[in-house]
């Protein structure tokens, strides 16, 4: 581990130097996600500090999400957390690449069936009796279980969409590639939940553990909806960022 030189006569006080050092650290994976974090009489010994010094430093990282802290097994640096809402109208996989990782699928779900009416809102089918393909997906990032997804498209849209493997390809590029299906924009919310046990089991994490929701309705460039999705997140793995501007620019 680096040791960085504190300007011990800086107007900054030791205790930021550390935690900025030591964020510096963590954000070029010298020290790595999943890693034990150093001890406080290790980092003492390290900068020349007292432990109070170092534990300043610590307490930030911690609430700043950096590290955390398992009772009886010691203190560990955090998984980076990935965006929920960003600027572009991807996909997960799609994403997933962006970062270097590795996207896979679970597929646990894929049938035809009647649309219920709050697909049939979000979709905007006035039929009675109209079909639609639901779809339940676990998102996996290097194989770890990310997201835990359920989508609903129109059948006459994609009407062999059942016939493809959701497992390694991306839907995105299905409905491009199959049927011409562009998506243009969307439509999000976003909503913190407490994970129901049948997405806890799928995600790895206990019941009534905090996730963010996010539901999703994608449009095509005519206005179209092509897509209606629920995704929950793992809190731990996520975080949602918004961009602002002052007077609409």
């Amino acid at each position: 581990m680096a040791q960085t030189i504190l300007r011990r006569n800086d107007a900054t006080p030791l205790h930021s130097q550390i935690c900025e050092a030591l964020r510096l650290q963590i954000q070029t994976t010298e020290l790595k996600a999943g890693e034990n974090f150093p001890s406080e009489r290790e980092l003492a010994e390290l900068y020349g500090v007292s432990r109070m010094t170092v534990r300043q430093a610590v307490q930030r990282l911690r609430q700043d999400g950096l590290i955390y802290y398992e009772r009886g097994v010691g203190t560990f640096v955090t998984n980076p957390k990935i965006d929920v809402h960003t600027r572009n109208l991807s996909g997960f996989s799609e994403e997933m690449l962006s970062l270097g990782l590795m996207p896979s699928s679970r597929a646990l779900r894929l049938k035809r069936e009647i649309a219920d009416e709050q697909v049939k809102q979000d979709l905007h089918l006035e039929t009675e009796g109209v079909e639609v393909f639901h779809l339940e997906r676990l998102r996996l990032a290097d194989d770890e279980p990310m997201a835990f997804e359920v989508t609903f498209l129109p059948a006459e849209l994609c009407p062999k969409l059942d016939k493809a493997d959701l497992t390694k390809n991306s839907l995105y590029q299905i409905l491009v590639q199959n049927y011409n299906l562009q998506m243009h924009h969307a439509a999000e919310s976003l909503e913190a939940a407490a994970a129901t046990p049948f997405a806890a089991k799928q995600l790895g994490i206990k019941t009534d553990t905090p996730v963010l929701v996010v539901h999703r309705v994608v449009f095509s460039e005519s206005n179209q909806p092509i897509e209606s999705a629920r995704t929950t997140y793992r809190a731990d793995r996520y975080r949602a960022t918004f961009y602002l501007s002052k007077n609409g620019r």
